[in-house]
């Protein structure tokens, strides 16, 4: 709802300007725009606050709106899938933090998000929660050991669960804009934030829920291919 219109009549600073008397709902003073503006060039009040108060808002406000629009071209260059994948592989490993390799069953000194479905033949599941799990960093190094991966995970969490995953393979591409990878990101953000601030472990069916919340949560899949019951 607009401001009402009222009479320009000087006020406050300007209590001693008649101003015009038009009608305006935008009034500075009680004086519409024009009178304003003559006020702050001909009247020696004005001309103090045109040049301690006016100038320095109008300065300011350009800079932010430049520093905006820097900030944006920047982004648009970002590689927001990129950033995007390391922050759900992040998550992954704060799901399955202290638990040991999926492939090769040891602990590791590092601890890689390894996709059991790989990135390069299977991209529309990439992010999909349950298609990545806690891989060593040598193993992740070597395709050869998928299998490994997979068999893993049908010893860890069974035969039905592998199969959901194998039905994500109809997983249809995924088609978004930058600005749509920017938000998935900025919600894979707070949801690893909370992951840490929790320090949380989880049991082998938690880990399974918790990879269903964050899928949920992420928006990214349709629930048919991100939901395991």
């Amino acid at each position: 709802m607009g401001s009402k219109a009222k009479k320009c009549k000087g006020i406050g600073k300007c209590v001693k300007i008649s101003g015009c008397g038009a009608m305006s709902p935008y009034l500075k003073y009680g004086l519409c725009p024009s009178c304003l503006f003559e006020w702050s060039q001909e009247n020696e009040s004005g001309k103090v606050w045109y040049a301690t108060q006016f100038i320095p808002k109008v300065k300011k406000r350009t800079a932010e709106v430049k520093k905006k629009e820097k900030k944006e071209e920047k982004e648009s260059f970002i590689d927001w899938p990129s950033k995007l994948q390391n922050k759900v592989n992040e998550i992954i490993r704060l799901i399955d933090i202290g638990m040991p390799c999926l492939a090769r069953g040891y602990h590791p000194k590092m601890i890689h998000a390894g996709h059991i479905y790989s990135r390069g033949s299977n991209s529309s599941m990439k992010f999909n929660t349950h298609n990545i799990h806690r891989q060593s960093a040598q193993s992740n190094h070597f395709q050869n050991e998928d299998g490994l991966l997979r068999e893993g995970l049908v010893k860890e969490y069974g035969v039905k669960y592998f199969e959901f995953l194998s039905s994500c393979r109809g997983t249809k591409d995924l088609r978004f804009y930058s600005h749509e990878y920017h938000d998935f990101y900025k919600k894979a953000c707070k949801i690893a934030l909370e992951y840490k601030r929790n320090g949380d472990l989880f049991t082998t069916e938690q880990r399974i829920l918790e990879r269903n919340k964050v899928n949920k949560s992420l928006g990214i899949y349709e629930e048919k291919y991100c939901v395991f019951i």
